[in-house]
């Protein structure tokens, strides 16, 4: 006579088996199912900018152009240039004041408008208002050169050069008394100096003529 299993019994087994945990070739195929259905998400965080370490690069612009001591050194040598280039022109060639003139201020005219053209130089528009105060700059200007060149021909370099010193001098007086400018001891001091030499030379002029110094006084006006 056979023994019937229990029911029971069968039953506890088939939950011991279901509690059992899967084998290793289950597991791993389930963690690949998961892999195939989840998105992959890249958590790695992209590299921070590196700062800048390399020094700017130099403008175009800079350079011995913006050195005033360079400016300066030019202006001296086209000052000088200049003097001594008119004093030959009207004592070898005659009177040629109104010709240097107008050729002196085409040159410049022609010098900023193809500098404009190129793109060396930037020029701001102009209104009529300036148009009027720039033409009376203008007028002076050309009056300086064309009364120096009347004075070369009669009086010595030196002494259009003490005449423009005895400018800088009386500029410096209106300075003070319209603008309340004001000076320290050592500019007086360098101004009287000025002031002084300026009476030496004129009262040991060897090359004294009266039409050259009326000349130069024009000059000084005009500047």
């Amino acid at each position: 006579m056979q023994k019937r299993k229990s029911p029971t019994k069968s039953k506890m087994v088939a939950i011991s088996k279901s509690s059992m945990p899967e084998t290793e070739g289950q597991a791993s195929a389930a963690d690949e199912e998961n892999l195939e259905t989840t998105p992959f998400v890249n958590e790695e965080k992209p590299p921070a900018p590196a700062a800048a370490t390399t020094a700017p690069a130099a403008s175009p612009s800079s350079g011995l152009h913006e050195n005033p001591a360079f400016w300066l050194f030019m202006l001296f040598i086209a000052s000088v240039t200049m003097t001594v280039g008119n004093k030959y022109v009207m004592k070898a060639w005659g009177d040629f004041a109104n010709t240097l003139t107008l050729l002196q201020n085409g040159t410049a005219v022609a010098y900023l408008a193809i500098s404009r053209h190129l793109g060396f130089l930037e020029m701001k528009p102009i209104n009529g208002q300036q148009w009027r105060v720039f033409a009376a700059t203008a007028f002076f200007l050309t009056m300086q050169i064309f009364t120096s060149l009347k004075a070369l021909p009669y009086v010595a370099i030196a002494t259009v050069v003490v005449f423009r010193n005895t400018c800088t001098v009386i500029i410096a007086i209106i300075d003070f008394c319209f603008f309340g400018n004001k000076f320290n001891k050592l500019q007086m001091a360098s101004l009287a100096t000025t002031t002084v030499g300026m009476l030496i030379y004129a009262g040991q002029d060897v090359n004294f003529d009266l039409y050259g110094y009326l000349w130069l006084v024009g000059n000084s006006v005009a500047t």
